[in-house]
């Protein structure tokens, strides 16, 4: 049963700690219609595998937004020269939610704390979700998935395909299961499933995936040699076929660790930034997406620059400018 009642719980030292592109703080049940999107933070890293710190991703990735906001978030907005759009944050009726009651120890509970957040939000409007280790994205999605009638496709960026299922050590729910978690979900299927950035060492059998059960995967050799808007179009055409809705994930270790060091499971090979900002731009725009998060930011790993909180801040904002600015 999904848990709704979030007052039972002590506020955690590293949660609520500021909003995202500075908007305004309003409780999940307190969303109005006229809410275009609404952002909740998952400050949890109870199921990694390799170095904590993602607890305090959604902390670093808000304060890391208000550089964005303090150009676009004025009465008048700004040009952004990147994507040479015009952009006012202020036409956008943007709330943030704050951070779900996570419960460090308890990976059930949180799983349904989370998932209650998800729902209750994407009743109202748009939900962001601002990550917490990747685990988190099976009770987000599932969440997401109850408010829709039919199948929810799945757009997932990353260096790992977080398909392992009953895995020796960790069991089933871990950072590296979420995606066979939502595999035996009613709404979510590896037949709507497109992957982006998979590259480094997976489980043998992991290519049978995709002659077997239909997964669809663009590895980062596929970007590296026909480009990131190829593999993102290819993307959406696959998760948004047969589908009535998409949920989009991204895991800030699809970038090479050379942009995006801040992370516990690094790669390299991976994505340039500027390749992770054009697919936000492209994702932005794709209709079909009612939901996203970004995950696996661990301010603790990152360097003194906070280079991965600005990338994943800004890629977060992108799709927010591309899809409702």
């Amino acid at each position: 049963m999904t848990e709704t009642n979030y007052n039972d719980l002590p506020e955690l030292a590293f949660a609520n700690t500021g909003t995202f592109l500075k908007s305004p703080s309003t409780e999940p049940a307190a969303l109005t219609a006229d809410t275009d999107v609404a952002v909740y933070g998952a400050p949890f890293d109870g199921t990694v595998s390799r170095r904590p710190g993602t607890r305090y991703g959604p902390e670093k990735l808000r304060q890391a937004s208000a550089w964005y906001d303090h150009f676009a978030g004025g009465s008048e907005g700004a040009y952004n020269a990147d994507t040479d759009r015009h952009v006012a944050h202020t036409e956008v009726n943007i709330r943030d939610c704050g951070d779900v009651p996570t419960v460090p120890n308890d990976v059930e509970r949180t799983r349904r704390q989370v998932k209650g957040y998800a729902k209750t939000i994407a009743e109202t409007t748009f939900p962001i979700m601002l990550g917490g280790d990747h685990y988190l994205t099976y009770p987000a999605f599932d969440g997401f998935a109850e408010t829709i009638d039919g199948d929810v496709g799945l757009i997932h960026l990353d260096a790992h395909s977080d398909t392992i299922e009953g895995d020796d050590l960790y069991g089933d729910h871990w950072h590296g299961s979420p995606m066979a978690c939502i595999n035996e979900l009613d709404s979510g299927s590896y037949a709507n499933h497109a992957m982006v950035g998979i590259r480094g060492y997976e489980r043998a059998g992991f290519e049978d995936l995709i002659e077997s059960d239909g997964l669809f995967v663009k590895y980062a050799r596929d970007v590296r040699e026909n480009g990131i808007d190829e593999a993102i179009e290819a993307a959406i055409n696959h998760a948004s076929e047969n589908t009535e809705a998409v949920y989009l994930t991204v895991d800030i270790d699809a970038v090479d660790p050379a942009y995006a060091p801040g992370t516990g499971t690094p790669e390299p090979g991976g994505l340039t930034s500027a390749q992770l900002l054009r697919a936000m731009d492209l994702l932005g725009s794709c209709d079909a997406i009612g939901a996203m998060d970004l995950v696996e930011v661990s301010p603790p790993l990152d360097d003194d620059s906070e280079t991965t909180a600005m990338l994943g801040a800004n890629a977060v904002t992108r799709f927010f400018e591309s899809k409702f600015c």
